[in-house]
């Protein structure tokens, strides 16, 4: 993110909170993110595990795109918006499959959501950008 126009650079920052900020959460207490979530883990008791795996995963991406140059972030940005939609794909064929309910569904779509769509339009910036030969 370093050497972004304030714009750009802005959004990439709140992506990187967003992400890091429910990562960290989750990492420290992820049964009570998973009832937050509407999971309870009475549910399932292995979450827990995989709450952890996700969120330093999570904690990892928002550290690289926060410390990327200018001729990585493109590249780190696309690989969380792949992430971030195909955790919302998740979600979705969760919830058809009777796994959630439709509030559940939507809670656990919407922290995907989230960050998807800062890091989205920043994306899309810097590839116009690019394309006007402003970098």
């Amino acid at each position: 993110m370093r050497g972004q126009i304030w714009y750009i650079a802005f959004l990439i920052g709140l992506m990187c909170l967003i992400r890091f900020g429910l990562s960290a959460v989750g990492y420290a207490d992820p049964p009570w993110l998973m009832e937050q979530l509407g999971a309870p883990v009475a549910s399932n008791i292995q979450m827990p595990y995989i709450i952890r795996v996700w969120a330093i995963r999570d904690i990892v991406l928002a550290i690289l795109v926060a410390t990327a140059n200018p001729s990585t972030v493109k590249t780190l940005l696309l690989a969380c918006v792949a992430i971030d939609s195909t955790d919302v794909l998740s979600a979705h064929l969760s919830g058809t499959a009777g796994l959630f309910h439709a509030d559940e569904t939507w809670s656990l779509k919407l922290t995907a959501i989230a960050a998807l769509i800062p890091e989205l339009i920043a994306l899309v910036l810097l590839t116009i950008r690019k394309n006007m030969g402003a970098d």
